[in-house]
């Protein structure tokens, strides 16, 4: 078709108009304003290495030649080196001042990327990549020991989460660390394990302890079934048990006879499995959980890691064993962090039945079980098997036993966690010190070569998979923990900031002391899990009183009193759990009352209140208001009478202080939300009666009655 005369002059023109849109916006794209301003600031800086001269340590850092806008926002999300470095650490930490080298590692002076990041021969600090820069932290930081193990550091979580883990795994109990103690043993005391638990499941337990409990901090070492036959022997008894070789000490432990405690529990008879002989299956389970057990124990998941998980400690422990400690914990060990419960005997029964029926279904129908290690099945080994063993004489093959165990237990660092009556605690692994500084030629792969050779790498495989170092040549004696990949990132973080390269004075500062009232209050309630029952802040249990404000309510007196030796304050319809009894000394009680005060924004030392001078009158009316007109009395006992659905009125003026009454008064669900006690609509003059009135009632008065003349 031949276009018209029209057309074709139509057709010119847009494609003109076009050529002229695509010619702008070329030189529109050419020539943008901030072009000009770039070339201009070229034109003004010339090429050149940047450095920074950090005279505190006498080095030269020249990382800022590259890493140039690491200070700037505006390249956040820019690749490297051209990115904003990243969080707010250059606002405490100027370049100018502290570098890069001294937190990321590196050749600071090396103007190549290979060289600068210490990937070269012979240079031992290589980039520190990823969180393993915040080991650093622990170069100008230090942590103390005797900080709480809830600590935080911004900026740092993976490195106080490795700390945490050295410490909650108790690394220093094997490894010697300069400046670091082996603390009270965080595992269960081996002195009496004979009378404690059954043989099958401690070889069980020695053999893989996650294989009965899949989150047990214990680690699985690489035993032989003879070495656990060994330390079975030694363990049920050699190592102090009731039925030991030497005379057993005076204690409730070892007393024979038939308790009436132990009826119906011993082994649980099958009427008990069913929930006969009175429901003690039942009723041990309500106890269990209305006692507050959960806020330290854990069952099918339910419950707190603080201490032993209870799902299958019927298949455990020996039912006598357990009615015993239940009465009296420190009888059996008196380091238990198990406080004295103050229970009664027909709930002790209660209980120990209920948790004796909670036993591990065994899988297998014929388990594999070491044999004692040497001389078969003789009388004495049939009697090491049920937890007895009769005197030794020199030369019996029994006594070799329990001297080859002996050996292993001390051999493997067993008392590096437990305690055990004729072994002292001791180091059996190397030092820790200046390890994060080794180099990679002082550190053995053995016959590992899939790897990148780093110590960053050498530490992620010890702490995950040690055994996986073991040769012919090489014996790989540390245990296997089973951390996960964040646990093992984490405790690697912790390792790499053990070094023994000196730092600048002037760098070095403590961000947490452990002597402030916060940090030795919080080391008390973590050591004795006060936070498993009560709540503080938004951490902690629902099952005993909130305390963060405990002494706006609380007088510091009686508290220390209360803590000292605790009494129930609220009847069994509002709280069935009672405040057990921790043997606080009074140190520890004087740092609880102190940081109880501080987190309740209360002065301490303490001010005592002035007595207000009242009239008989007074206290009269007050008294009349309390058990007549409010009928105060329905609901709160005093000296005995009275209802019991409030707490204790007895000593109200010893326990409580009268700013709080006050405003508990006037409006007692401002203060608790959930709480039952109804707001009355007091009148001015019998609101001041029934203070008045309250603050006679206790041993230590907080009024003055004036003599009548």
């Amino acid at each position: 078709m031949k276009l018209t005369r029209n057309q074709l002059i139509l057709n010119a023109v847009f494609c003109l108009t076009l050529l002229i849109v695509i010619i702008w916006a070329l030189y529109a794209e050419y020539n943008r304003p901030w072009k000009k301003y770039r070339k201009e600031a070229v034109q003004d800086e010339s090429l050149k290495i940047r450095q920074v001269w950090l005279r505190d340590s006498g080095e030269a850092d020249r990382c800022i030649t590259c890493h140039g806008v690491i200070d700037n926002p505006d390249f956040n999300n820019n690749p490297q080196p051209h990115r904003t470095h990243s969080g707010n650490y250059l606002k405490h930490h100027k370049v100018e001042r502290f570098g890069c080298v001294l937190c990321h590692d590196g050749q600071g002076v090396a103007l190549t990327v290979k060289a600068a990041h210490g990937y070269v021969e012979n240079w031992t600090k290589p980039l520190l990549k990823g969180s393993f820069a915040q080991s650093s932290c622990g170069k100008c930081h230090p942590l103390n020991q005797a900080l709480p193990l809830n600590v935080e550091l911004n900026g740092a979580s993976k490195f106080i989460e490795g700390w945490r883990l050295f410490n909650e795994y108790n690394c220093i109990g094997c490894h010697k660390l300069r400046g670091n103690e082996i603390p009270g043993r965080i595992a269960p005391s081996l002195t009496l394990a004979g009378n404690k638990v059954n043989r099958d499941w401690l070889v069980r337990w020695l053999r893989n302890p996650k294989a009965y409990l899949p989150n047990a901090k214990m680690p699985r070492f690489n035993l032989s079934d003879e070495e656990i036959g060994y330390m079975a022997d030694y363990l049920m008894g050699g190592a102090g048990s009731s039925n030991n070789f030497k005379n057993p000490p005076a204690s409730p432990f070892f007393k024979g006879g038939n308790s009436p405690l132990l009826r119906g529990v011993r082994g649980v008879s099958p009427s008990l499995e069913k929930g006969g002989e009175g429901g003690f299956l039942d009723e041990g389970q309500t106890l269990v959980a209305s006692l507050g057990c959960l806020g330290c124990h854990s069952i099918n998941g339910a419950g707190n890691s603080f201490a032993p998980d209870l799902t299958n400690i019927g298949s455990k422990v020996n039912a006598d064993w357990l009615v015993r400690f239940l009465k009296n914990p420190k009888a059996y060990d008196p380091k238990t962090a198990m406080p004295d419960m103050k229970t009664s005997g027909e709930d002790i029964q209660s209980i120990a039945a209920y948790l004796m029926s909670l036993k591990k279904e065994k899988k297998e129908k014929n388990p594999p079980f070491p044999p004692l290690a040497k001389g078969g099945n003789t009388p004495l080994n049939t009697l090491l098997i049920e937890g007895k063993s009769p005197p030794l004489k020199k030369g019996d093959v029994g006594g070799f036993n329990i001297d080859k165990g002996k050996k292993l237990v001390r051999d493997k660092g067993c008392t590096g966690c437990h305690e055990t009556e004729d072994l002292p605690a001791g180091y059996d692994a190397p030092p820790l010190d200046g390890l994060g500084s080794k180099r990679v030629d002082e550190i053995a792969f053995g016959n590992i070569t899939d790897v990148e050779k780093t110590l960053s790498t050498w530490l992620m495989l010890k702490v995950r998979d040690p055994q996986r170092f073991a040769t012919e040549k090489i014996i790989a004696r540390m245990p296997d923990y089973g951390f996960s990949e964040e646990k093992s990132e984490a405790l690697v973080t912790f390792l790499l900031s053990v070094r023994n390269e000196p730092v600048p004075p002037q760098y070095v500062k403590t961000l947490i002391d452990p002597d402030k009232a916060g940090a030795r209050g919080k080391s008390v309630l973590e050591k004795h899990n006060c936070l498993g029952c009560h709540k503080l802040g938004d951490p902690g249990g629902n099952i005993a009183p909130d305390l963060s404000g405990e002494m706006k309510k609380s007088r510091p007196e009686w508290l220390f009193a209360f803590l000292k030796s605790p009494f129930k304050i609220r009847p069994e319809q509002i709280l069935k759990a009672k405040m057990p009894d921790f043997n606080l000394s009074d140190k520890d009680v004087n740092v609880v009352v102190e940081y109880l005060a501080f987190v309740s924004g209360e002065p301490y030392p303490y001010n005592f209140e002035v007595k207000k001078e009242i009239t008989p009158e007074d206290a009269q009316d007050g008294e009349k208001l309390y058990k007549e007109i409010f009928a105060c009395a329905a609901c709160h006992r005093v000296d005995g009478k009275g209802g019991e659905v409030g707490p204790e009125h007895t000593d109200t003026a010893s326990r409580l202080n009268r700013k709080w009454i006050e405003q508990w008064l006037k409006d007692p669900q401002a203060i608790q939300p959930e709480v039952r006690m109804p707001r009355f609509k007091f009148k001015d003059w019998e609101y001041e009666a029934l203070m008045n009135y309250l603050m006679t009632l206790g041993k230590y008065r907080f009024v003055k009655v004036k003599q009548a003349d």
